[in-house]
C-alpha cells in the first residue's frame, strides 16, 4: 500500500521537464519568431518572396494569399512576444511600486532639462564660432 502511494505522488519526469524553463529557448522562440515575421512581411509584399504553388486550394487566390501571408505574421508576433513578455513582468511588478511625480515635479523636471539643453546649445555655438576663424586658417594653409 505504502508503495503504490509513492508511485501515485512521484512525479513524472516528462511533465518535469516540460515546466522547466530553459533561457536558450526563449531566445531561440524570439529570433524564430522575428524571423517568421519577416518572412510573412517578405511573402505580404510578393517583391522578395513570393507563392508559386497556386494550385493548392489555400493559395489559388490573392486573397487567400494575403490572408496567409497576414497569417504568418499573426504567428510569428504571438512567438516574439511569447518569447519576450517574461523579461517584461518582473518590471511590471516593480512599476506599481514606484511613487510616481505630480504634474507641477514633472514641469519642473523638465523645464531644467530644456535649460540645460538650451544652455549647452549655446555653448557650442560660441565656441563653433570663436574657432572657426581658427579651423579656417588651418585648412588655408593645407592648400
Amino acid at each position: 500500500m505504502a508503495k503504490k502511494e509513492l508511485q501515485e505522488h512521484k512525479p513524472n519526469r516528462v511533465l518535469e521537464i516540460l515546466r522547466t524553463e530553459y533561457p536558450f529557448e526563449r531566445i531561440l522562440l524570439g529570433v524564430l519568431g522575428a524571423f517568421v515575421i519577416v518572412l510573412g512581411v517578405y511573402l505580404l509584399e510578393g517583391s522578395v518572396l513570393e507563392i508559386r504553388l497556386t494550385t493548392w486550394w489555400i493559395f489559388n487566390t490573392a486573397l487567400k494569399r494575403t490572408i496567409f501571408s497576414i497569417f504568418i505574421i499573426l504567428v510569428g508576433t504571438i512567438a516574439f512576444f511569447m518569447a519576450v513578455w517574461p523579461f517584461f513582468v518582473p518590471s511590471i511588478a516593480e512599476m506599481r511600486k514606484v511613487s510616481w511625480p505630480n504634474k507641477k515635479t514633472i514641469f519642473n523636471h523638465s523645464a531644467r532639462v530644456f535649460g540645460f539643453i538650451i544652455i549647452i546649445s549655446l555653448f557650442f555655438v560660441l565656441i563653433d564660432f570663436g574657432l572657426s576663424p581658427f579651423f579656417d586658417w588651418i585648412n588655408g594653409l593645407g592648400q
